[in-house]
């Protein structure tokens, strides 16, 4: 009888205000899992005066101040904020080219070459940007303003190259109208974007 007494002493104290200790100690099971950690985007973006007055000086202000946000390092000089910019373009074109890549397996165009013929266009062009987007990234420790500028504008005519492929063709989808012509209208403006602050660098 007195053993017993003596667990119960123990439970009751597990469940006192020592909790955390009864549970700190207990052995971690193989089936406990933690939640890898949330990442949010950086409220100090928007209202920081630095990315704010550059962001102005495009023509896609609210665009820039979203773009940059992922990417924002705390650091608001020009050559940073190019480099965040082109990281934002990169991702996003990754995506365009998995979302390209998506459609054209999907079953609905199964007997659509010409639709399939141009989303093969359009990652073929997205490699391209993203080769693009990766000189003009190499080119920003050297101070090289011309292969960024250069390289960003061929990545912006490889979104447009992508939309072209469902040009000029009978029986276009729909009405000649590229499927990732929105993807496209903002990587361009990305890329617009860059172009108008890497200005600034002159």
């Amino acid at each position: 009888m007195e053993l017993t007494n003596k667990k119960t002493v123990l439970v009751l104290l597990c469940f006192r205000p020592v909790l955390a200790i009864c549970v700190a100690s207990a052995p971690i099971t193989a089936s406990a899992t933690i939640p890898p950690p949330i990442s949010q985007p950086p409220t100090a973006v928007p209202s920081d005066p630095q990315i704010k007055s550059l962001c102005a000086k495009t023509e896609y202000p609210d665009l820039c101040l979203t773009t940059i946000a992922p990417f924002f390092n705390g650091k608001t000089d020009i050559a940073s904020v190019v480099e965040m910019l082109i990281k934002a373009g990169t991702e996003q074109t990754k995506q365009a080219n998995a979302t390209a890549t998506k459609m054209a397996a999907d079953p609905k165009y199964a007997d659509d070459p010409k639709t399939i013929s141009g989303l093969k266009g359009c990652y073929e062009m997205y490699d391209d940007a993203l080769d693009n987007m990766q000189n003009a990234m190499d080119a920003i420790p050297v101070h090289d303003i011309g292969t960024i500028e250069t390289m960003v504008s061929a990545a912006i005519t490889d979104y447009g190259t992508c939309d072209d492929g469902f040009t000029r063709q009978p029986n276009p989808v729909p009405d000649g109208v590229s499927p990732m012509v929105d993807i496209n209208e903002n990587l361009q403006n990305i890329g617009s974007i860059i172009l108008a602050i890497t200005d600034l660098l002159h």
